[in-house]
């Protein structure tokens, strides 16, 4: 029969066995993601974007990133924040509202995993029929 102290043993070198194949993996795939917006209703919004790491063995969720623009009416994606989060697996959560402060849009989530090319971008479209588009770009 095993004693406490070779169960103990036994556990510990699973989770550090399985801990070590983790860090592994995720240390090939390295990089950066970045957002970019686009709005193409015909007016001025305000977009709040909040993205949560998913945690992991180590780690409970947190917010890695928060912002909140006014973006005017386009066709095309603006530019946005760079390196906003690294290599990982992320819950993305957008709304949008008018000046007023009225929900236009969302809330509206996505997960997000920028990873296998040194920049990723993840566009966040508010489209004309008051839906939210999410579109990941590679490299």
């Amino acid at each position: 029969m095993p004693t406490r102290r070779t169960a103990l043993a036994a556990a510990g070198g699973a989770l550090a066995g399985s801990l070590g194949t983790y860090a592994g993996l995720e240390a090939t795939d390295t990089g950066y993601g970045s957002i970019q917006w686009a709005n193409e209703l015909d007016r001025e919004v305000r977009v709040r974007t909040v993205v949560r790491s998913t945690g992991g063995v180590l780690a409970d969720p947190a917010v890695v990133y928060e912002s909140e623009y006014r973006m005017f009416p386009t066709e095309h994606t603006r530019g946005g924040d760079t390196n906003v989060v690294e290599t990982g697996r992320y819950e993305v959560s957008v709304e949008v509202t008018s000046r007023d402060g009225g929900v236009l849009a969302g809330p509206e989530s996505t997960t997000w995993a920028p990873a296998g090319c040194y920049h990723q971008r993840l566009i966040v479209r508010v489209t004309a029929d008051r839906s939210v588009e999410f579109l990941q770009r590679e490299c």
